[in-house]
């Protein structure tokens, strides 16, 4: 029987670690598990990072949501005369 030595990051080790302790089965079952699964013609699992949105699109969303709707109550105490010029 072969044997498959593996090097992973501190940080990967223990979400695997802790992965395992939610499924109650130890790391090396999870990883001959999902082996089987591939060799079986399973589809790899890609993990992505989430897409970090835009500023433009972090303005648009706040815009929509309505939080800064309170600002339209508001007094106008400044104008463009107001301050140093640039």
């Amino acid at each position: 029987m072969a044997q498959l030595n593996l090097k992973l990051p501190d940080a990967e080790m223990e979400n695997l670690r802790a992965y395992a302790r939610r499924r109650r089965t130890p790391v090396a079952w999870l990883i001959k598990d999902y082996v089987e699964y591939l060799l079986r013609g399973g589809q790899p699992v890609s993990v992505q990072a989430p897409d970090v949105p835009t500023g433009i699109e972090l303005a648009a969303f706040a815009e929509r949501s309505g939080a800064f709707d309170w600002l339209a109550d508001e007094p106008d105490i400044y104008t463009l005369e107001d301050g140093e010029p640039l």
